[in-house]
């Protein structure tokens, strides 16, 4: 029998009655689940330091404001949304009744580890699911932390942790869960749409991917190289939103490049001590996730890419200097493959043709990145390519903006998170068509037999 059978029964049985709860009820557990969190702050910020290096509750700064965004307007969202009256409605009412899609399972990942285990929960939370929340097992007191705040804010006979490695992981994945949200790489994305095949469960899918920044010639360098040097080292680079190479326009690389370097020696290494002494840059997560990313480094450059900027690790301390790489080509690993570290390549284009196809080469990426200082260089990069999200003269801002649908295209993801988006992506938006109580008063039905008249009917409706 699967170890979690016993749980995923015991929420299936609940269900209902959390799919009845009002917009008040469901209030009440967003707030209560923010103030558990609040209150363990301190543990978060330890476990932080503990695990990447830097303060653990930075990560809980967009949870306050996704959860007050959700309180102000919850009501409007779950209450029946009309549709227009089209002809084919024939007079009657019409509208979208937004219900929970069941029992949901939520795999989250470690690099932001209590804001990603609990930012999609409460888009779940809001539509009136049950949850099962894993987190990432790579980030083992963050995770008992989560199952902590869970227990802390009273949701535990709706909302279940559990913890554990990627045989847990898989267990879950066996059994029927209505809806199945994973935030992580697209390798592991791939069984999971096959384990949700099983079951026709719905997928979110969150998945990152090889994000390019373009920098036109008219660009503002210092303030392109600031951003991006800036957006590469958040967390060291583990974040999905993080450009992962720069396309320049070939006329001001060696200027951009230098302007890169200056800016994140500034940010990182301003007394001149060496990054390894700044409290600014995190660590890489585990030893292996190290190796990897010295991999990657150390495969490109035999095989002739040059490390022109940092380049230092210490396998032992986690760490990795910001590096830069040129000379980048497709036969290196690194040139499709998802860094999720400090590192990051330059290459020149010569035509913004050209760096469209360089673009295209590989999947469509979580984000994409335009510089530039012309309205119509901006709106045609936006144009011609194609990704998830996307920032014109700047990077990873486009996350956690509760206004925005937040997500993915094909290999970097499917659905959408934050605000209303994210409710309705754990709702079933059922549509209701709905006739008069007082059938005196209903629309006309027509029944057969029908009169000749009717094919003449039917032939004026046909009429382009």
């Amino acid at each position: 029998m699967n170890p979690y059978q016993a749980i995923f029964d015991r929420l299936a049985a609940a269900a209902p009655a959390i799919a009845r709860s009002t917009p008040a009820e469901r209030i009440d557990k967003l707030r209560r689940l923010y103030q558990a969190t609040y209150d363990l702050r301190a543990e978060i910020s330890a476990a932080g330091f503990e695990e990447l290096g830097m303060d653990g509750k930075l990560h809980l700064i967009p949870l306050k404001g996704e959860i007050q965004y959700f309180c102000e307007r919850l009501e409007g969202w779950m209450a029946r949304e009309k549709v227009e009256a089209v002809p084919e409605l024939m007079g009657r009412d019409a509208y979208v009744h937004y219900e929970p899609k069941g029992v949901v399972l939520h795999l989250a990942t470690w690099n932001s580890p209590v804001l990603i285990s609990l930012s999609p929960a409460i888009s779940m939370i809001a539509a009136g699911n049950a949850i099962v929340i894993k987190p990432s097992e790579v980030a083992p007191q963050s995770a008992e932390l989560v199952k902590q705040i869970i227990e802390k804010a009273g949701l535990a006979d709706e909302i279940a942790v559990v913890t554990g490695g990627p045989e847990t992981a898989q267990a879950l994945l066996e059994l029927p869960f209505n809806h199945i949200c994973y935030v992580g790489n697209n390798r592991i994305g791939r069984f999971v749409m096959e384990a949700a095949a099983k079951h026709f469960a719905g997928v979110t899918l969150e998945m990152g991917g090889k994000n390019p920044a373009i920098v036109a010639a008219d660009a503002d360098l210092a303030d392109a190289a600031a951003k991006i040097g800036y957006a590469r080292h958040l967390i060291a680079g583990q974040v999905c939103l993080s450009p992962d190479y720069v396309l320049v326009d070939a006329t001001v690389k060696d200027a951009f490049v230098d302007a890169l370097k200056t800016k994140i020696s500034a940010m990182f290494n301003p007394n001149g001590t060496g990054f390894d002494t700044s409290a600014d840059l995190p660590r890489i997560v585990n030893e292996r996730h190290t190796l990897r990313i010295k991999a990657l480094i150390d495969d490109a450059v035999a095989k002739g890419a040059k490390v022109v900027f940092g380049g230092e690790i210490d396998v032992a301390k986690r760490f990795i200097a910001p590096t830069i790489l040129e000379g980048v080509t497709p036969a290196m690993d690194i040139f499709d493959e998802e860094v999720f570290g400090p590192v990051i390549f330059v290459q020149p284009f010569a035509t913004r043709e050209e760096a469209v196809k360089e673009v295209a080469k590989r999947p469509k990426p979580l984000g994409l990145y335009v510089f530039t200082q012309n309205r119509e260089m901006a709106d045609y990069f936006i144009d011609h390519t194609r990704a998830g999200t996307s920032a014109i003269n700047n990077a990873v801002v486009q996350a956690n903006i509760a206004t925005l649908p937040f997500g993915g295209a094909n290999h970097s993801g499917i659905g959408r998170l934050g605000g209303r988006a994210g409710f309705i992506e754990f709702s079933n938006p059922r549509g209701v068509v709905e006739d008069s109580l007082d059938q005196s008063q209903s629309s006309m039905m027509f029944y057969p037999p029908y009169p000749p008249e009717a094919a003449m009917f039917i032939e004026h409706m046909l009429t382009p």
